[in-house]
């Protein structure tokens, strides 16, 4: 996936992006065919960072979320892969928390899948991960080669992405760019203080009348051949 410099505090990210990846996935999800899985079904959460694919078929939805037939029950056997061990810390403490008693979660490349076998799961699902892989025909290869004949495969990803694109701007007009470092680190106090200001006059003169800032993602959703 990608660098430790983007993702490296899985709670932060967690609370970052939550939100706005968490109603994404569940619209994906919804894709699933939720009424034939069993306690048997077998589940991949690939790029899985700190489980928010997961926490949506295990555990309660929040409230503001809605998705039919979730969390499932009784659970699916859940597996959790990224390629950065600060996610699956995350991931494993969560399965501690909320209870995950079917879920478990390895280091992994999603380009790599050679620890499962052939048709071992019943879907695979990519939540907002295959942006950040370098080998995406390797990534799609081998989600088609784990699935179940049958099985689905569930890849989500973004279309526009004004809050980031907000951020890089106001960042590369006052200094460097964004994700090469924390972002105010090494930075003056009156470059702190220019920060505000710099992402204002980034705003559309829209996105400032109506405090809404777009974000707009892709659902993929396949099946592999019977």
């Amino acid at each position: 996936m990608a660098s430790n410099n983007h993702f490296s505090r899985g709670a932060t990210y967690e609370k970052l992006v939550g939100g706005t990846s968490t109603r994404l996935a569940a619209a994906a999800l919804s894709y699933l065919p939720f009424s034939t899985y069993t306690s048997s079904t077998r589940i991949l959460d690939s790029a899985c960072g700190p489980g928010i694919v997961t926490k949506l078929l295990l555990s309660p939805t929040p409230h503001d979320v809605s998705v039919p037939g979730l969390p499932l029950s009784p659970p699916p056997r859940v597996t959790g892969i990224d390629l950065l061990p600060p996610m699956i810390d995350q991931y494993n403490q969560n399965i501690a928390m909320l209870g995950w008693s079917t879920a478990d979660a390895y280091v992994q490349d999603s380009a790599d899948l050679s620890r499962f076998g052939d048709g071992e799961f019943d879907a695979v699902v990519m939540s907002l991960g295959i942006f950040a892989l370098k080998d995406t025909a390797a990534v799609v290869a081998e989600i088609h080669r784990v699935l179940k004949p049958g099985g689905h495969a569930v890849v989500t990803t973004w279309k526009t992405r004004r809050p980031q694109s907000i951020f890089q701007n106001a960042v590369e007009a006052m200094r460097s760019p964004l994700w090469t470092a924390s972002i105010w680190e090494g930075w003056s106090e009156g470059e702190k203080g220019q920060w505000r200001g710099e992402v204002t006059r980034q705003l559309s003169e829209q996105e400032k009348a109506t405090a809404t800032i777009e974000m707009v993602g892709w659902i993929c959703i396949a099946q592999k051949e019977a």
